[in-house]
């Protein structure tokens, strides 16, 4: 995965916080209360850290330029920033993909490389009404700009993480 630097989780983690003071749960309350703003570069039931973390490294090997210009809603009313796909990015996923492929049990589909749609996570399983509701917020702080200047691996149960050297 992909975190953003400083200032750009910043504004994330201040809209998250917008959206649950509104009564609405978001990243910020969701479970363990843990999460980071983040890119999922490909996601597995199973993926053993070091092997992965030895694989790819680094991740990212440069900073990679972050546009956030839109919202989205997955199946299962999952509201998400919408990230420009630019070459860096879609590159990189593509790389780690393929490195830790051998490693990753139970690997997502809808992280395959010209599947993907690179993301970062606001809020799940909302009503029809707290996506009325959250949807303003989201849409009246974009666009975003920053980096992506850092990863690693990241267990989304637990919230507990592993940066890349």
């Amino acid at each position: 995965m992909l975190w953003p630097d400083s200032t750009t989780s910043r504004m994330i983690r201040d809209l998250w916080n917008a959206i649950a003071a509104e009564g609405v749960p978001s990243m910020a309350t969701h479970t363990h209360g843990r999460h980071q703003p983040h890119v999922s570069l490909t996601v597995a039931e199973h993926l053993p850290v070091r092997a992965a973390l030895e694989s790819v490294a680094p991740v990212p090997p440069e900073p990679i330029r972050v546009l956030i210009e839109a919202a989205g809603v997955f199946p299962g009313a999952f509201l998400f920033l919408a990230c420009v796909a630019n070459q860096q990015l879609l590159d990189e996923q593509r790389r780690v993909h393929h490195a830790i492929r051998p490693f990753a049990v139970g690997p997502w589909r809808h992280f395959e490389p010209g599947t993907w749609t690179p993301h970062i996570t606001t809020a799940w399983a909302l009503t029809p009404q707290q996506l009325a509701k959250a949807l303003p917020i989201v849409l009246d702080r974009l666009p975003m700009e920053g980096w992506f200047d850092r990863g690693g691996v990241e267990d989304g149960s637990t919230g507990e993480n592993w940066t890349s050297p």
